[in-house]
């Protein structure tokens, strides 16, 4: 049977437990409210325009806070299989060299991330593919209750640090309606409460909460995000473009 090396570990593990617990009895307690008369939100057409994805569009994200810090690419494509319907994204960096793909299930009543794989450059020049294992995968809520929080968590470790272990637990939570101008028109948006816990297990386990925003925009999908990291670093994105594969490739191919 495993053992906890210390009362140290033992009394951080049982900090994390007693945090999941708590996210965990706030989403059962959305559950209670749901049968209260407080209606569903509307919100399914907030989340990325699915049925315009097939051929796959490129999202251009920048950022807000420092205009040096480099752009990063989300490629989105739907796709059907069985009687299924799939989002999948694959992300690169600055490089054009992939960063992250997930998968989403679109469910009933929200999107549901099935498969999720970051990507890391060795030393020769290879990029690894890593399974990031997904034991929560709640992403978005097409009927969003004002009281309901989605809970999300992911475990992985990468080549370069094998005896690191990192958890995320990340939380969502409907805050309220705003609008987003995007290319200067003027779209309906909702906001999303966003806190997160990183854990990272190497010779004990180290933690850092934080919290952040972010804003999804009626036909479009993620527009802005806020991450609140420490009081001096804050990243933020938005959009601001949209746009085919061949383009990215183009401009790429152009600075090559």
């Amino acid at each position: 049977m495993d053992q906890f090396p210390s009362k140290k570990e033992e009394q951080v593990y049982l900090k994390r437990l007693k945090w999941q617990f708590l996210l965990l009895a706030i989403g059962f307690t959305s559950v209670f409210l749901a049968c209260e008369p407080e209606p569903k939100l509307p919100t399914k057409a907030y989340y990325y325009p699915l049925d315009s994805l097939y051929d796959g569009v490129v999202y251009e994200y920048r950022s807000l806070q420092q205009q040096q810090d480099p752009p990063f690419y989300r490629y989105f494509r739907t796709m059907d299989q069985d009687t299924a319907i799939y989002l999948t994204a694959m992300e690169y960096d600055l490089d054009y060299q992939p960063f992250q793909f997930v998968r989403e299930e679109m469910v009933s009543n929200g999107a549901q991330q099935i498969d999720y794989f970051l990507y890391e450059t060795d030393s020769s020049g290879y990029q690894n593919q890593i399974p990031v294992k997904v034991q929560n995968g709640n992403i978005f809520s097409f009927d969003w209750r004002k009281e309901q929080v989605l809970f999300y968590e992911i475990k992985y470790s990468l080549p370069s640090e094998p005896s690191s272990v990192y958890t995320l637990i990340r939380n969502r939570q409907y805050i309220g309606d705003t609008t987003w101008t995007y290319q200067g028109q003027t779209y309906d948006a909702m906001r999303i409460y966003v806190r997160e816990l990183i854990d990272l297990e190497k010779d004990g386990h180290t933690e850092h909460e934080f919290d952040g925003e972010e804003i999804y925009a009626k036909g479009l999908g993620l527009v802005y995000y806020r991450k609140n990291v420490t009081n001096e670093f804050i990243t933020e994105y938005h959009l601001v473009d949209r746009y085919p594969m061949e383009e990215l490739e183009r401009r790429f191919g152009a600075n090559r």
